[in-house]
């Protein structure tokens, strides 16, 4: 969710500049409503410019003496040359409504610095970040999209590991396979072999290879198939060939999603 909050200057430049990463708020009804991975759009009440952050973190304290307590003065957007007071705080919260809310700690990142592997880090999921905010990390996929419906979608991945690589995905978030229901799973692979088949026919490969590696704190279902050419060496290196830069190749992808829409009629009622 994306919501929009009123900065002073002086922090809307530590923020943009990269070293203020924890923004000060009273913990009232409206921050309460934030959740980790929401998008805060600040916006500059002098210069009516806008930045988006992404919340990785919040923590709630007694007031904000605790708070200053934990966190160093940089990252809260002082200078090294001025002095860190909680009593600075007094100055946009009344001390009645401090002890009756208590202070908040949001951590902060711009939105154009957000990577997947930080998102993992902060349990986020970076498959529904994507979607939720536009493409943001992965970029429009039209061009590499090869099958879509209500419960998956399947393309070529963007940085793949050889000619043909594709993923499919589920539309609902679930963390690996052990959470995903047996329909679901199902789903998935009996798709899976339907594009491999087509793979097969289009690409010329000689083997297509299906792994699914969901690990860390946060991930999103999902397999892949990666082929193999009969000029290289069988074996599970080839899970680990080096990643390569997307290039569209518009007959092999028509022909794909052309081979799959011919096939795809079975599937519909599971």
């Amino acid at each position: 969710m994306k919501h929009t909050m009123k900065l002073w200057d002086k922090s809307f430049q530590a923020i943009r500049q990269g070293y203020k990463t924890i923004e000060l708020r009273l913990n009232d009804e409206k921050r309460r409503q934030l959740q980790i991975g929401d998008v805060l759009a600040f916006q500059n009440t002098t210069t009516k410019d806008t930045l988006e952050c992404v919340v990785l973190d919040k923590r709630i304290f007694p007031s904000f003496k605790e708070l200053y307590e934990v966190y160093d003065k940089i990252s809260l957007g002082y200078q090294e040359y001025e002095m860190a007071q909680y009593e600075d705080m007094w100055e946009y919260y009344s001390k009645e409504k401090i002890e009756a809310y208590g202070a908040l700690a949001i951590h902060l990142c711009k939105l154009e610095n957000i990577t997947p592997s930080l998102l993992i880090d902060y349990g986020i999921c970076p498959t529904c970040f994507n979607k939720e905010y536009h493409s943001c990390l992965y970029g429009d996929i039209s061009n590499q999209l090869l099958y879509a419906d209500d419960k998956l979608e399947c393309f070529f991945v963007g940085n793949p590991r050889s000619k043909g690589h594709t993923i499919i995905s589920t539309k609902t978030h679930y963390k690996d396979m052990l959470e995903a229901p047996k329909e679901i799973i199902s789903y998935v692979y009996c798709l899976a072999q339907k594009v491999m088949v087509a793979m097969k026919e289009v690409f010329s490969c000689e083997s297509v290879y299906l792994c699914t590696m969901c690990d860390g704190p946060m991930n999103h279902f999902h397999i892949q198939l990666i082929p193999r050419y009969k000029e290289e060496q069988r074996g599970s290196r080839n899970f680990i060939k080096e990643r390569k830069n997307y290039i569209l190749d518009e007959e092999k992808l028509k022909k794909m999603r052309k081979l799959l829409e011919e096939n795809i009629d079975e599937l519909s009622g599971m």
